[in-house]
């Protein structure tokens, strides 16, 4: 693009805070804003940004669907089909679920080349403290702009890869930390952007939002009843993500949860096991509890966050469900979701 031109940046809006207006009748935020009012709190002058506009949904993140990641995921070839030559795309989503949407996207449309940016904000943007706006500015800046050809999050100044980010504070304006040292790249006057980016590039874009939605996120806790996974197996359930202790851990003595495990994989359910520690990695092989749970199938999830295992393990089951090729898939690194420090990263 020359420094004639202005660069085309598809604005696609889903509702969340950023859209919310205050609801008299019940007293509470809900998403009602338009786009062009979402862009309203912005300068007049855009410079060089050019903003195409699309009005998705006008949805409170916390009920979104995976259907919904489908549906944005389709919105994004839509427009990459229509306009060609568009230099990137800004979603903007409630914080809620915006990590699982962003994941979703990661693994959907991958190859892009441009940036596809995920931001919203924790106070309304008709709120004259909002965050909204500088959020929104700062993602369109970075999508016309920034040389990074992947799914992130932008937000509170900082970039971060969708597949490792995690919703950490509830009323911050810091919501999101990566979980990898560093994130992605900053914004200040300029666009810091770190090496551990993937650049722009102009391979063809790979569009697949095949999903098995049949899966479930499980949290360990001490007194878990063992028979609550094959309850879950017995409603249809294709796929667990066990968010162990620590590395991995599950009770293996009273409510052991070894032989349930084993059950449900002999059942055709795959199970991986994450951790419930936001830093760190699922390493099934360091203790006598994690070791027994891969003993039996369960598969690691090394350092994926729960959020991106369990969006991973949808997508991949919409792919196959033969044993061998589910595991080779979330052992893989697909979309950077396993970083270069965990053990599982050389796989």
């Amino acid at each position: 693009m020359s420094t004639s031109e202005r660069a085309k940046v598809c604005l696609i809006t889903t509702g969340g805070t950023i859209s919310s207006v205050y609801d008299a009748t019940t007293h509470a935020l809900r998403p009602g804003l338009s786009v062009d009012a979402v862009l309203e709190g912005l300068p007049k002058q855009m410079g060089q940004i050019e903003v195409v506009r699309r009005e998705l949904f006008q949805m409170d993140s916390a009920n979104a669907q995976p259907h919904h990641w489908q549906d944005i995921a389709s919105a994004i070839k839509d427009v990459n089909d229509e306009i060609p030559e568009i230099q990137g795309i800004v979603i903007t989503h409630g914080t809620d679920t915006m990590v699982y949407s962003a994941a979703a996207v990661s693994f959907m449309v991958q190859s892009f080349g441009k940036p596809i940016v995920f931001t919203g904000a924790q106070i309304p943007a008709t709120v004259p403290w909002s965050d909204g706006p500088r959020n929104l500015l700062d993602a369109l800046r970075l999508a016309a702009f920034g040389d990074i050809g992947e799914t992130c999050i932008v937000f509170n100044g900082e970039i971060h890869r969708a597949t490792r980010a995690k919703k950490l504070r509830v009323n911050s304006y810091d919501a999101f930390d990566s979980v990898d040292p560093i994130p992605l790249g900053v914004l200040a006057g300029e666009i810091v952007l770190y090496e551990t980016r993937k650049k722009r590039h102009n391979l063809v874009p790979r569009f697949d939002t095949r999903l098995d939605d049949r899966v479930f996120l499980l949290k360990v806790f001490p007194g878990i009843p063992s028979q609550i996974l094959q309850k879950i197996v017995d409603m249809g359930y294709q796929g667990v993500v066990i968010e162990g202790f620590g590395s991995g851990n599950i009770p293996i003595e009273e409510n052991s949860m070894t032989g349930v495990i084993q059950k449900a994989i002999n059942q055709g359910c795959f199970v991986v096991i994450s951790s419930q520690c936001a830093f760190g990695q699922a390493d099934l092989t360091t203790y006598d509890v994690g070791l027994a749970a891969a003993e039996v199938g369960a598969i690691s999830a090394y350092d994926m966050t729960s959020e991106a295992a369990l969006v991973k393990l949808a997508w991949v089951l919409g792919h196959s469900h033969d044993s061998e090729r589910v595991r080779a898939m979330m052992e893989g690194n697909i979309v950077g979701e396993i970083s270069q420090f965990s053990k599982g990263s050389g796989r």
